[in-house]
């Protein structure tokens, strides 16, 4: 139960986070399917998952091209917005900071010199990125929306396209998996995998690797030849 509640959190974190853009139909039924879910109390772990990725599918392109824009943008204006939600003394210890070796990107990593910041400074510094990021965000959507709108939408068709490219590699993988029929396990492996990919794509697991995605077949040709080998041993 533990596990259905806090998926259905990130649901409803995935729905909330919608960039601009996506489809009014596409917001409209993620609506409906998240309120659904919250009152269903015979929902299946899996079943909860398959719902969340059939909706992430349909919003990856926006997501990872708003990212795209939102990386850019924090880049250039996000350590200036950062140092003007500081108080003075929290001005004078940044600059400690970063004459200690520090840089804006291990504010978020916690590495560098963030021993120079002390526990309560450190709260207040995040504090500090979180309406940094709540500030970047509502740039990005403005700017998606008008003077980047073009570009963003160019983005938004390069990774449908690369999402289609994923789909056709898993639906490869199911198939491996399906006719995997001497090695049972290597076909559960690669289930896994699928699913591993999947999560990905709906805030479940790490983000979706396009690369790994396309090393697997290789990946698993050489787990099933180590397979081989080994069976050829015993």
């Amino acid at each position: 139960m533990e596990a259905i509640f806090h998926t259905t959190a990130i649901f409803r974190q995935l729905y909330e986070q919608i960039p601009p853009l996506v489809p009014e139909d596409v917001q409209h039924d993620m609506k409906q399917a998240l309120e659904q879910v919250e009152v269903n109390m015979h929902l299946t772990q899996d079943e909860l998952e398959q719902t969340m990725i059939s909706f992430a599918k349909k919003v990856w392109p926006y997501r990872e091209a708003f990212f795209e824009f939102y990386t850019i943008y924090e880049g250039s204006l996000g350590e200036q917005i950062l140092i003007r939600k500081f108080s003075y003394e929290m001005k004078k210890k940044y600059d400690l900071f970063r004459e200690s070796g520090g840089s804006f990107r291990d504010l978020h990593t916690g590495g560098g010199a963030i021993h120079v910041f002390s526990s309560e400074e450190r709260t207040q510094l995040c504090e500090a990125l979180i309406q940094m990021r709540q500030e970047l965000l509502a740039y990005t959507k403005q700017k998606v929306c008008t003077t980047d709108k073009k570009k963003y939408e160019q983005r938004i068709a390069e990774f449908t396209r690369i999402l289609s490219d994923i789909e056709q590699q898993l639906d490869q993988l199911r198939e491996r998996a399906d006719n995997e029929q001497e090695h049972p396990e290597l076909a559960s492996e690669i289930r896994e995998h699928i699913r591993g990919f999947e999560h990905g794509l709906c805030l479940l697991g790490p983000r979706l690797n396009y690369e790994a995605v396309c090393r697997s077949h290789e990946f698993f040709d050489t787990r099933k030849q180590q397979k081989q080998a080994h069976a050829h041993t015993l």
